[in-house]
């Protein structure tokens, strides 16, 4: 039967003589115990057996009601009459709600001031304040993005009539001791010149900045950036309100022509041949082809070896050329095809002489780095080379077979060679195809099992000139490894040509201003990139301005006493892309 007044259901009736006789609570069962010796006058021993307790029971269980110790009619409580949340916590998450906060935005912004309500408290408190709830929003208006990362502000050049005072934190600050060397080259110039690619908010100086700062801090993939692209610090290196998103980066060198970028190279290697004359004084050039391998199944590219796979399989054939001397990059290209590797070092050649109007040095490569047939061009252009020959079994059995009185006894003063005293045989030879004799030195008793064979065109260099100079060919792998290892070469960009190229040009204009810093730290000359990254550039520092000048506050850390010796990084030094405002290091107990 339905009750209209209290909407309840009356299943059963209650029989109250039986609900009075036979308790079935301990406390009702205590209370009818106590009333019956008190009021029924009933004995102890007919209570005890009435209610199923011992007879000493009853005796405890009259004494403790006579004290007051149990409460056979306990109080109920009753719960506040008002909210505990306070009136100002109210209005609160009340000014949160009126911002477009949901109810999990608004318990986070509470929690972030230590005030801990529970997310149910927050919905009944705006649902009391006649809220209703929000509407399902997008990602895109959440601010966020499908891997619930927020979306950063969009990359802008900096608009210093708008720009308010900053001191915000920054992961990398040693990245602006670059600057003042930035300034000295004066490649920001060359990149207007070449009229590189820009859109309607990042201008090309901006881009190639932040492609730089990539490339500094030895950034593995472009795909990375969205790890820095919060940071406001790092987006004042190069002019933006913050770096450019991953997609910006990634695609901004496909507007880049082939043309653009070896003009680029050719304008950036000669203003640092100009500047840093001593990076490229060496009398020979080491050349070598790198395989970046691409793990990609619909590539156009071709199969190249990799070594660093230890097969062939897919990838981007790149030439790198290195001074002897300092081992800088001077020279790099990509989209190279197998057909046409023979012929890259005679492209090198015309390169080498836009350049420096000569190519007077030596160049230096493994045998499988040319054909035969060009090594006669290179002697009728007057090219110097040292290479390999290519070993086959009736060559190295005529060598073997020559008298020990035919060879000569020669000492290579290379320090850790374990062979420093090798056997060697000089001839000159015709090679197969070639108009123009050959220098052939035979080599043995090098550590090898058979006889290696060394060519060159040059007649007047010493035999133990010669060897010492192949000998020392590995400090191209040296650079090699270092550029895959810090500059993460191997992480190929895009399996579009362009692409790759753009992205080792960056390389090697980030790895000749590693090498013009190192110069700077005194005992550090010789330090490779990654060395001086983790010592000198990778800490944290801020970035404050004040509307006048910027100042990056760093630390004093161990090497410390090193940069405070470094003259460039002493005085404060006026930035173009950031309005001519000055940037001073301070460093900071």
């Amino acid at each position: 039967m339905a009750n209209r007044h209290n909407n309840t259901q009356t299943n059963r009736r209650i029989d109250l003589v039986h609900y009075f006789n036979n308790p079935t609570t301990q406390r009702q069962k205590q209370y009818e115990v106590v009333r019956a010796l008190v009021l029924e006058k009933q004995s102890v021993d007919v209570v005890a057996k009435r209610f199923g307790y011992k007879t000493s029971t009853i005796y405890s269980l009259l004494r403790d009601a006579k004290t007051g110790k149990i409460e056979l009619f306990p109080v109920i409580r009753k719960g506040p009459q008002q909210k505990r949340t306070s009136s100002d916590i109210q209005n609160k998450i009340i000014v949160y709600r009126r911002q477009g906060f949901s109810t999990t935005d608004i318990h986070y912004h509470l929690e972030e001031a230590g005030i801990n309500i529970s997310p149910r408290t927050v919905e009944r408190v705006l649902k009391d304040a006649g809220f209703g709830k929000l509407k399902r929003r997008t990602n895109k208006e959440l601010g966020k993005t499908l891997k619930n990362k927020i979306i950063p502000e969009r990359a802008e050049n900096l608009d210093f009539s708008e720009l308010e005072s900053l001191n915000v934190d920054t992961p990398v600050a040693g990245v602006f001791f670059f600057i003042p060397y930035i300034l000295e080259t004066g490649i920001l110039d060359i990149v207007k010149e070449c009229q590189l690619p820009e859109s309607s908010v990042i201008g090309s100086i901006q881009a190639c900045l932040s492609m730089l700062f990539f490339k500094l801090i030895g950034g593995k993939r472009l795909s990375h950036m969205g790890s820095y692209d919060q940071e406001p610090g790092l987006g004042i290196f190069a002019g933006l309100n913050v770096l450019p998103k991953p997609t910006y980066m990634s695609t901004y060198s496909c507007r880049c022509s082939e043309t653009q970028l070896m003009d680029l190279q050719n304008k950036v290697v000669s203003i640092f041949k100009e500047k840093y004359s001593e990076f490229y004084s060496g009398d020979f050039i080491n050349l070598d082809f790198h395989s970046i391998p691409h793990y990609g199944e619909e590539s156009e590219m071709e199969q190249v070896w990799c070594g660093a796979r230890g097969k062939a399989m897919k990838g981007a054939n790149t030439i790198f050329a290195t001074d002897s001397q300092s081992n800088a990059v001077v020279y790099t290209r990509a989209d190279i095809l197998r057909s046409e590797e023979a012929y890259e070092v005679k492209k090198f050649v015309d390169y080498w002489k836009r350049i420096k109007c000569n190519a007077n040095e030596t160049l230096v490569f493994d045998c499988k780095f040319t054909t035969y047939n060009v090594l006669d061009d290179l002697e009728r252009d007057k090219i110097k080379f040292i290479t390999l020959r290519k070993r086959y079994a009736s060559l190295i059995k005529e060598t073997l077979e020559l008298s020990k009185k035919e060879w000569e006894k020669v000492h290579v003063p290379i320090p850790k060679r374990k062979y420093k005293d090798v056997s060697v045989y000089e001839s000159m030879v015709k090679l197969k195809g070639c108009e123009n004799t050959f220098r052939q030195v035979a080599v043995k008793d090098h550590g090898r099992s058979k006889p290696t064979f060394i060519l060159t065109n040059d007649k007047e260099l010493p035999l133990k000139d010669i060897l010492e100079v192949y000998a020392k060919r590995w400090r191209v792998e040296n650079k090699l490894a270092e550029i895959v290892t810090f500059f993460n070469l191997n992480a190929l960009s895009s399996p579009i040509m362009i692409r790759i190229h753009f992205d080792i040009l960056w390389t090697m204009i980030a790895d000749t201003l590693y090498h013009r810093f190192a110069q700077d730290l005194r005992r550090f000359e010789d330090n490779i990139a990654p060395t001086i990254f983790r010592k000198f550039i990778n800490m944290p520092g801020r970035v404050v301005y004040d509307g006048n000048k910027f100042m990056v506050k760093i630390r004093k850390r161990a090497h410390t006493p090193i940069l405070t010796g470094v003259e460039k990084l002493q005085t404060h030094f006026t930035v173009p892309w950031l309005d001519g405002k000055s940037v001073e290091i301070v460093w900071t107990a």
